[in-house]
């Protein structure tokens, strides 16, 4: 008898927790555009919090090898260590990844802007050139010859009537647009300068910020469900850091080869495209072809031969990526099969854009790992409970007579 009322406490419970999840879930839907409003307020105010936190965690690693090393460097000296290697180690981090940014921006960005000007002048002749090219490849076809020439007179009067129609009339608007770009950029630099000095913060305080989280986690969870977090938590750590990391370096490696490979081949835009590649690799599956597209597009602009030359190099770099060197830098982090990746991108990416994209395959590998932990662990309760029914001793005989009275 007890057994039963147990069992009905259990359903109303279920049933209760349905009812009530249902509830939220159809009060969050109806009031989707006021809690994304609060959350986008909420995300605004604490941005610099958060590009500190995405910097101390990429910044973490390096700092805590240095940190180990200057610790060992001396005690091999019989100093004490405790409170200046700490701070010690936080200073050299930023100087060193600074000192890198500044390096890769002296080296890349003024031939990235030369290459932007030049593609800008070119865009005009290169239309024509264009034209020219199919002309000569129509050859003696004059149906083919007339509708090209069309085409190229057609977007050529479509161009100057956006000029004309759209660009003149709203230039206030336009100048509008560009001041709150400038705005746009300054509040940026904002978060960031805010955000380097809440990242050394982080830096300096990061054991005591951990002990503290444990000991809250603790004192609210128990030590079961603490330790099951904490577990969480650190999947979710390595999980994010192993992947971001890792394809913040497979996307600088393949930057590097697709320039040295660009001007091996004598192919235009080397930085400017090497850039385009680079970056957009970051983004999984989709990256390396989102990348392309404008990369052939330019190098079209200028030479229609060296354009099909560039496609071919850049998908046999792609598929060195795909199958060589992306799962030598990743492994197998994430966990998940090519439709969840596919399907956290998009998902992730409609909602949140190209951050989305980014940070779209950790965050649903994460919610993965603990819906899979939660299916293994229903899997066993019910196992047990089967077993627990089917019970063929005397003694379970007696129980289920007992019940049935």
């Amino acid at each position: 008898m007890k057994k039963i009322k147990s069992d009905y406490l259990y359903l109303m419970l279920a049933l209760f927790g349905a009812i009530a999840l249902s509830i939220l879930l159809f009060f969050i839907l109806f009031r989707m555009s006021g809690i994304r409003t609060v959350l986008n307020t909420v995300m605004n105010a604490l941005m610099p919090f958060i590009v500190g936190g995405v910097i101390a965690h990429i910044l973490k690693p390096s700092c805590n090898f240095i940190e180990r090393e200057l610790g060992k460097f001396f005690q091999k000296r019989g100093k004490s260590h405790d409170k200046l290697v700490p701070g010690l180690s936080v200073v050299i981090t930023l100087l060193l990844a600074l000192l890198v940014i500044a390096i890769l921006l002296a080296m890349v960005l003024p031939a990235l802007l030369d290459s932007i000007a030049s593609v800008i002048k070119l865009i005009p002749d290169s239309i024509e050139d264009i034209s020219n090219f199919l002309l000569q490849f129509a050859g003696d076809n004059v149906t083919l010859s007339n509708y090209i020439t069309e085409l190229s007179d057609s977007f050529s009067s479509t161009l100057r009537n956006w000029v004309t129609a759209v660009v003149m009339p709203n230039i206030e608007t336009l100048i509008g647009g560009v001041s709150t770009g400038v705005q746009n950029i300054v509040v940026v630099f904002k978060n960031l300068l805010i955000g380097i000095v809440a990242a050394i913060y982080i830096l300096l305080s990061r054991k005591k910020f951990a002990e503290q989280a444990k000991t809250l986690n603790y004192s609210i969870f128990g030590k079961k469900w603490s330790n099951i977090i904490l577990n969480e938590f650190r999947y979710a750590d390595k999980v994010f850091g192993g992947f971001i990391n890792g394809r913040l370096i497979d996307a600088l490696i393949i930057g590097v080869i697709c320039f040295i490979g660009m001007l091996i081949l004598r192919l235009p835009y080397p930085v400017l495209v090497s850039v385009i590649v680079g970056v957009t690799n970051i983004i999984p599956f989709f990256g390396p072809y989102i990348g392309m597209i404008p990369s052939f597009l330019l190098i079209l602009m200028v030479n229609p031969v060296k354009s099909v030359i560039f496609l071919v190099f850049v998908i046999i770099l792609q598929q060195f990526d795909g199958n060589i060197l992306g799962p030598k830098i990743l492994g197998d982090v994430t966990g998940l099969s090519s439709f969840w990746v596919l399907f956290s991108i998009l998902f992730f990416g409609g909602l949140y854009g190209f951050l989305g994209m980014i940070i779209g395959v950790p965050v649903f590998a994460i919610i993965y790992d603990i819906i899979c932990k939660l299916v293994r662990k229903g899997v066993a309760y019910h196992s047990r409970k089967e077993r627990e029914d089917v019970d063929d001793t005397p003694e379970g005989a007696k129980k289920d007579i007992e019940i049935s009275d």
